[in-house]
């Protein structure tokens, strides 16, 4: 065989081989897989209006942690990709307040007047991410986009502790709307996502109670910080 024919064949073998790899790289591939993970709240501009209590908006910070369960699907084409997933979650909240009725010196310290609040929901988010970082075995990707959450109002659990008040109720609101910003470490099959969810909607709900029908007011806005681990396939 001549040099030059020799040659010929070689550039066209390795043509041929980066087409092909180009092909693999830009067709439509559809993953799916499993994680799960904790979520825990952060709150913002939040107030209650309860009577005789001030709200204390300093000292509320995320000190509940909330659970995810989540299957997901990914369609991704070259380094893009479009992720949604179905996030079964328990949130938990925790918010404390100042008794302004009792304005004596007291004998001892009294117990803090607090609400704890335990939601189930699903959160579903349509993200679109990019693989800054693509190998076989290993790889690195930012994504973001919208995250909705519906929760199942009739299955929370509501305690409000140590008010005069003694049967307060919260009306939840059904839906939050957050927007998602996240970190994805894939090493083989095993994944690795942390995010951070801006509230996007102010929730204003109505407190009641029932023993004497008197109504009070909530306002907040709370972001959530989270990380899962999963398998992808």
């Amino acid at each position: 065989m001549k040099r030059s024919t020799l040659i010929a064949t070689i550039l066209m073998l390795c043509a041929s081989i980066a087409a092909a790899q180009s092909t693999e790289e830009n067709r439509l591939k559809l993953n799916y897989g499993i994680k799960a993970g904790f979520q825990a709240i952060t709150y913002n501009h939040t107030d209650f209006d309860i009577e005789g209590y001030t709200f204390n908006d300093n000292t509320i910070q995320s000190n509940k942690i909330g659970y995810t369960f989540t299957p997901f699907l990914r369609l991704t084409k070259g380094k893009f990709y479009i992720q949604t997933e179905a996030a079964l979650g328990i949130t938990r909240y925790n918010f404390d307040f100042k008794d302004n009725n009792n304005t004596a010196t007291p004998v001892f310290t009294p117990a803090t007047a607090e609400y704890d609040l335990t939601t189930y929901n699903i959160q579903i988010p349509l993200l679109v991410g990019y693989n800054f970082i693509s190998y076989e075995n290993y790889g690195m990707s930012v994504f973001t986009g919208p995250r909705v959450k519906f929760i199942f109002t009739s299955l929370s659990d509501q305690d409000f502790l140590h008010f005069k008040h003694e049967q307060l109720m919260e009306e939840l609101n059904k839906r939050d709307i957050h927007w998602e910003l996240g970190l994805g470490i894939r090493i083989f099959n095993v994944i690795m996502d942390i995010t951070y969810d801006w509230g996007l909607s102010m929730n204003k709900t109505k407190i009641t109670d029932k023993e004497s029908g008197a109504i009070f007011t909530s306002k907040r806005n709370d972001s959530t910080l989270g990380f899962s681990v999963g398998f992808i396939f």
